[in-house]
């Protein structure tokens, strides 16, 4: 994945030639240094995904709201676009349900409890949070 510096400069390379994409980037690239400021360390691969996928939420979520209200979303769906190149892959639900059941047979009995297992979820790559925290808590019941 590339780092910020890579992006600014391609940002920089690309404003007079595609204006959304550019936008998109400074963005991005703002979004990730604030979020290394307020850690106070180096970023990561991490880091740009984590800004990247909340960015690429947010922009569904605005979509949605503007077509409820029947607004043009055409520019949003560009940027959306983008931000899907550096969104990680996520795990399909089943994939992640299989991943899920796997992390829960490896527990002991007593340790199969919500706070035991969501970090060990969280370490697999590619796993979406919130499709697996209600597949851990169906599988607890």
């Amino acid at each position: 994945m590339a780092t910020t510096k890579e992006l600014f400069k391609e940002r920089m390379s690309i404003r007079k030639t595609d204006p959304v994409r550019a936008s998109v980037l400074g963005m991005l690239i703002d979004a990730v240094q604030k979020a290394t400021r307020e850690l106070n360390r180096e970023e990561t691969d991490a880091d740009i995904a984590g800004a990247a996928k909340k960015m690429y939420d947010q922009t569904q979520a605005t979509i949605a709201e503007y077509e409820k209200g029947g607004a043009d979303t055409a520019q949003l769906k560009t940027e959306l676009a983008i931000l899907k190149e550096f969104v990680p892959e996520t795990l399909s639900p089943e994939k992640t349900e299989t991943e899920v059941k796997r992390i829960i047979e490896g527990l002991a009995e007593q340790d199969r409890v919500l706070k035991n297992i969501m970090p060990l979820v969280k370490a697999v790559p590619g796993m979406d949070m919130k499709v697996a925290k209600s597949i851990v808590e169906a599988l607890l019941k």
